[in-house]
C-alpha cells in the first residue's frame, strides 16, 4: 500500500475501505491479464477502482509496507527514505540525543538514543511519527501502544522507558533497546536442538499469555517481533497494532483501516478482514515454530503473488515434517542455506505429534485452533516429556459437528423426537438398573475378595514346603538328606507348580517368572526360557491380552528368546508388543525403561552401520527411557547412567567417534562417583573399543587389561557376567590386532 498525506487519509471515508478491500482480495485472486476486464465489470464507484489499481500497481513493494515493525531494528522492514529523518541526528528529544537512525517505515521512524542528563547514560529506542502523519487518527494508534505497553509488565517484553511530546507536536516512546538476534536466526544459528526450541518458544508463549489476559491480541507476531538476546531469553517487541479486547468497534476498525500486517504471518481472519481474537495470535505463532523449526513457511507462494492471499485462506499448510526435507523456497529472512542443511532436526523428529501440534495451531477456522495460547504451550510440554498430546487430525466428533451446521433445523427436530421417546422409559428404568449395577458389584467384590484368600492360603502352604528341605530329620520330600542344595529344591518345586496351584493361573504365572529367573542366574538358559514362556502363557490365561504382567511378561520371553539364540525378529516383534501394551496398562511401571532400553539396543545391533532410520528409533527410545529412569531412581542412579553408556554407543555407531569417546570418559566418572563397578568395567571395555577405533590401539589394550582386572575382581573368573566380558574382550583384541 502507497503511504498517504493526512489530507488523504482523511478523505477516505469508511464505507470506501470496506469496498476496496473487497475488491481487491477479488482481483489478487486473478492472474494480471484477468485483472483489467474484473475492474471494469465490478460494480464499484470510480474512486474505488482507482484506488484498486493504485493497490495493484504496488504489490512487489507490499510485503515491505506490511511488515513494518517498531523495534524490529532492521532496515529491510521500512521504506520511504526522506532527508528530514537525518537531520534529528544529534537532537536533543528531551534528556535523550538521537545517535542514529535504526529503521524507518511509512508512517514511522525509530532512532537508537543516548541518555544525557548527567544522572547516567543509557542506550534506548526513541520511536516517533512521521510529520506527515501526525493525524489524530493515528496518534489514538499511538497512544494505545503506549498505553498498551504501560501496562505490560514483564521481562520479556521490551519495556516502555518514557514518552511524551516534541516541541514540534509529535509523540514519540522511548523503549527498552535490545540487542540479539530475531528468534529463528538465533535457533537456526545456534543449531539449537529440537527440545531447546520448544523450550525457548513456550517462553514467548507465555509472554503472549500475559498479553492476552490483560486483554490484548498483539496481532503482528513474527521473528523480528520476537528478538532473543544473547543470554537467550526473548523479548517481544512492537505493540503497534495491538487491539484491545475489549476496545470499541470504531476504534478497533481504524487500526484494521490502515491494512497493518505481516502477510507470511497473517490469520485467515485478518487476510479477510473478519474480527481478530486471541487465536489469531495462536495462529501468527503456529507460523513462527513452523519457521523455527524449518527455515520454511507454510505455504508454497511468495506473500508478494497474488495467490498467497487465498493460499493463506482455502489451501492445507505443508506438514513441518516435509518442509524440513527440502530447502525452503524463500530466504527473505537471510536463513543461509548452509545452515539450514546444518540444522540439527530431521523429518523424523517432527513427524506425528508435532505435525498435528503444528497444523492445529494453523486451522483456517479459529474455533478449531488451541483455544488459548496456553493450551497451544501445554501440548507443547506434553511433547517435550514425553506425553500423549491433544493435537490429533479431524475426529468424528469434529465431522458430526460439521454435518449439524449444515442440517440444523433436521437433527433438532429428530433429537426432540427421540428425546421424548426415551425420556420416560429412561426414568421407569433408572432406579431398577441402579439397584440391579450395586448388587452385582457388591457380589464382585465379595467373589474376589474369597479367591483373594483362598490365593492367598494356596500360596502360602506352596511356598512354606521350601522350609521341610531345612529339616533333615523330614524324609519326605528330602528322602532324609542333609545336604539338599538350594537348586534341587527348586527344581522340586518347579515339578509341583502346575499340579498343585492348577486352580490358580496368576500366582502359576508369577513363580514360573521367578524360578526362570533363579535359572537365568544359574545360566540354565533351555530352563529360563521355558518357565518365562509358560508364564507368558498362564498371565495371558489368568489376565487377558492387556495388563502390565502380561507386558513384563512379554519382555522377559524375548529376553530368554535372545539368550537360547532363538528368531532375533520375533523377539524383538515381542518387545514391540510388550512396550506398546506397557505404556497402555501401565506407563509408570518401572520395567518400561528398561523395555526401552532393551529394545533400543536390538535395533542399534542389527542396524547397520550408520543406518540412519534404525539409529534415530533407537535414539528416541534411549531418550524415553532415561526420562523414566529419572523419575523413578533420580539423575545418579546407575540405570540412568546406563542410558547415556548406551547413547555413547549410538554415537560409536554412527560413526561419531571423537562424541563417543567424550560420553564413555563421562560415564566412567561418574560410574566410580556412585560406585558402580558393574557399570565402570563395561564403560572402561566400550571406551577402549572407540579409543581402537580412532587408531589408538596401545591406548585401547591397557584399557582392556584394566577392564578384564576390574571385572575378574569384582565377579570372580566363574561367573557368567566374566565370561561375556572375556569373550567381548578376546574378539575386541582380535579385531585390534589386524
Amino acid at each position: 500500500m502507497v503511504p498517504r498525506s493526512p489530507q488523504q487519509l482523511r478523505a477516505m471515508q469508511t464505507e470506501n475501505w470496506q469496498a476496496i478491500k473487497d475488491t481487491l482480495l477479488e482481483a489478487l485472486k486473478l492472474d494480471p491479464a484477468s485483472r483489467r476486464t474484473y475492474l471494469e465489470t465490478a460494480p464499484i464507484s470510480a474512486e474505488v477502482r482507482a484506488e484498486v489499481e493504485s493497490l495493484l500497481t504496488h504489490e512487489d513493494s507490499a510485503q515491505d509496507f506490511m511488515s513494518i515493525t517498531a523495534s524490529g531494528y532492521t532496515r529491510e522492514l521500512f521504506s520511504d527514505p526522506g532527508p528530514s529523518r537525518n537531520a534529528a541526528i544529534n537532537q536533543k528529544i528531551g534528556v535523550y540525543e538521537i545517535v542514529s537512525e535504526l529503521g524507518f517505515g511509512g508512517m514511522g521512524v525509530v532512532y537508537l538514543a543516548m541518555r544525557r542528563d548527567g544522572q547516567f547514560e543509557q542506550k534506548v529506542a526513541i520511536k516517533m511519527l512521521k510529520r506527515e502523519f501526525n493525524t489524530e487518527k493515528i496518534r489514538q494508534t499511538f497512544q494505545r501502544e503506549k498505553e498498551i505497553l504501560a501496562a505490560l509488565t514483564h521481562p520479556n517484553i521490551a519495556t516502555l522507558l518514557d514518552a511524551g511530546t516534541t516541541d514540534e507536536g509529535i509523540p514519540y516512546l522511548v523503549m527498552e533497546y535490545i540487542e540479539g538476534e530475531p528468534i529463528d536466526k538465533f535457533c537456526h544459528g545456534r543449531k539449537l536442538s529440537l527440545n531447546l526450541r520448544l523450550k525457548l518458544f513456550n517462553k514467548v508463549c507465555d509472554t503472549v499469555a500475559l498479553a492476552h489476559r490483560s486483554l490484548i491480541v498483539h496481532r503482528d507476531l513474527k521473528p523480528s517481533n520476537i528478538v532473543v538476546t544473547n543470554d537467550g531469553e526473548p523479548k517481544l517487541l512492537d505493540f503497534g497494532i495491538s487491539k484491545l479486547l475489549d476496545a470499541e468497534a470504531e476504534e478497533a476498525g481504524a487500526i484494521t483501516c490502515l491494512g497493518a500486517m505481516t502477510p507470511q504471518y497473517a490469520s485467515p481472519e485478518q487476510i479477510k478482514g473478519e474480527p481478530v481474537t486471541t487465536a489469531t495470535d495462536v495462529y501468527s505463532l503456529g507460523v513462527v515454530l513452523f519457521k523455527m523449526l524449518t527455515g520454511a513457511f507454510p505455504y508454497t507462494q511468495r506473500a508478494t503473488n497474488g495467490n498467497f492471499l487465498k493460499e493463506v485462506t482455502e489451501t492445507t499448510p505443508t506438514l513441518p515434517s516435509e518442509a524440513v526435507k527440502s530447502k525452503p523456497p524463500d530466504l527473505a529472512d537471510g536463513l543461509a542455506t548452509s545452515v539450514l542443511e546444518l540444522s540439527p532436526i530431521s523429518s523424523s523428529e517432527l513427524t506425528g505429534d508435532l505435525d498435528n501440534i503444528v497444523l492445529k495451531a494453523l486451522r483456517k477456522e479459529p474455533n478449531r485452533r488451541y483455544q488459548s495460547v496456553e493450551q497451544f504451550s501445554a501440548d507443547i510440554w506434553r511433547f517435550v516429556d514425553g506425553m500423549p498430546v491433544l493435537a490429533r487430525p479431524a475426529t468424528l466428533r469434529y465431522r458430526a459437528s460439521k454435518f449439524y451446521g449444515r442440517n440444523k433445523v433436521a437433527v433438532l427436530a429428530a433429537a426432540l423426537i427421540v428425546i421424548s421417546l426415551l425420556s420416560g422409559i429412561a426414568v421407569a428404568l433408572s432406579q431398577a438398573k441402579t439397584a440391579r449395577e450395586n448388587a452385582r458389584i457388591a457380589e464382585q467384590e465379595r467373589d474376589a475378595a474369597k479367591r483373594s484368600s483362598e490365593r492367598a492360603e494356596q500360596t502360602s502352604r506352596f511356598m512354606q514346603s521350601f522350609l521341610d528341605y531345612a529339616n533333615p530329620a523330614w524324609f519326605g520330600r528330602g528322602k532324609g538328606r542333609k545336604d539338599v542344595t538350594v537348586r534341587e529344591a527348586i527344581d522340586d518345586a518347579a515339578t509341583r507348580i502346575d499340579t498343585e496351584l492348577a486352580d490358580l493361573p496368576e500366582v502359576r504365572g508369577d513363580l514360573h517368572y521367578t524360578i526362570g529367573l533363579v535359572y537365568a542366574s544359574h545360566a540354565d538358559l533351555k530352563a529360563y526360557d521355558q518357565h518365562m514362556r509358560e508364564s507368558l502363557d498362564l498371565y495371558r490365561q489368568a489376565l487377558g491380552e492387556e495388563h502390565p504382567k502380561v507386558a513384563r511378561a512379554l519382555y522377559y520371553r524375548a529376553l530368554s528368546m535372545t539368550a537360547v539364540g532363538s528368531d532375533a525378529e520375533e523377539s524383538i516383534r515381542l518387545l514391540r508388543q510388550g512396550i506398546a501394551m506397557m505404556r497402555k496398562t501401565g506407563p509408570d511401571n518401572v520395567n518400561l525403561p528398561y523395555m526401552l532400553q532393551t529394545l533400543a539396543g536390538r535395533l542399534m545391533s542389527n542396524s547397520p552401520d550408520r543406518d540412519a532410520a534404525g539409529l534415530a528409533e533407537a535414539e528416541n527410545l534411549l531418550l524415553e527411557s532415561k526420562t523414566l529412569f529419572i523419575r523413578h531412581y533420580g539423575p545418579d542412579h546407575g540405570s540412568t547412567l546406563t542410558a547415556d553408556l548406551n547413547l555413547a554407543q549410538l554415537e560409536q555407531k554412527r560413526g561419531n567417534l571423537e562424541k563417543a569417546k567424550s560420553i564413555f570418559e563421562e560415564c566412567i566418572s561418574r560410574f566410580r562417583l556412585v560406585k558402580s563397578e558393574h557399570g565402570y568395567i563395561w564403560s572402561t571395555f566400550y571406551l577402549g573399543e572407540v579409543t581402537r577405533d580412532l587408531g589408538k590401539v596401545i591406548e585401547a589394550k591397557a584399557l582392556f587389561k584394566q577392564a578384564e582386572d576390574a571385572g575378574r575382581k569384582h565377579w570372580g573368573a566363574d561367573d557368567p557376567q566374566f565370561s561375556k566380558l572375556a569373550k567381548d574382550l578376546a574378539r575386541a583384541r582380535a579385531a585390534a590386532s589386524k
